[in-house]
């Protein structure tokens, strides 16, 4: 791998840990940010969840890509298409469930697992086998 694909794979990492970090922030921060009803709560919390676990498989996927190939082997291979999915699953849990949050945590969480989702689904078209 050349320097410049390094460079961009780095990026890549860097820009896929965004909404990782987002997410889990306004999951610490719930209760300073979320005034609503007891179920409500709960609800926005289970997706505000299901979105910190949907931007978790996109960078450690990139960051994996980024390791030399003894080390990541064809486990790599292997369990990506799985965590992708599962990503991908939990991202459009999150993404219905965030609607009944309010103000900040909908508005950024509906924006950060949406990224999640895109990068996601993009990630696993790279990784189908080409016709």
């Amino acid at each position: 791998m050349s320097r410049g694909e390094r460079l961009e794979l780095t990026l890549a990492v860097v820009l896929a840990f965004v909404p990782f970090a987002v997410n889990l922030y306004l999951l610490l921060q719930r209760r300073r940010f979320l005034r609503l009803k007891p179920w409500r709560f709960r609800v926005a919390t289970t997706g505000l969840v299901l979105a910190v676990v949907a931007s978790i498989p996109t960078p450690v996927f990139y960051f994996g890509l980024e390791l030399p190939w003894r080390i990541k082997g064809d486990w790599l291979v292997a369990s990506a298409p799985t965590a992708l999915y599962a990503g991908l699953a939990a991202g459009l849990a999150a993404m219905v469930l965030l609607w009944f949050a309010r103000g900040r945590v909908r508005w950024l969480g509906l924006g950060m697992t949406t990224i999640s989702v895109v990068l996601l689904y993009v990630s696993t078209l790279g990784l189908s086998p080409e016709n």
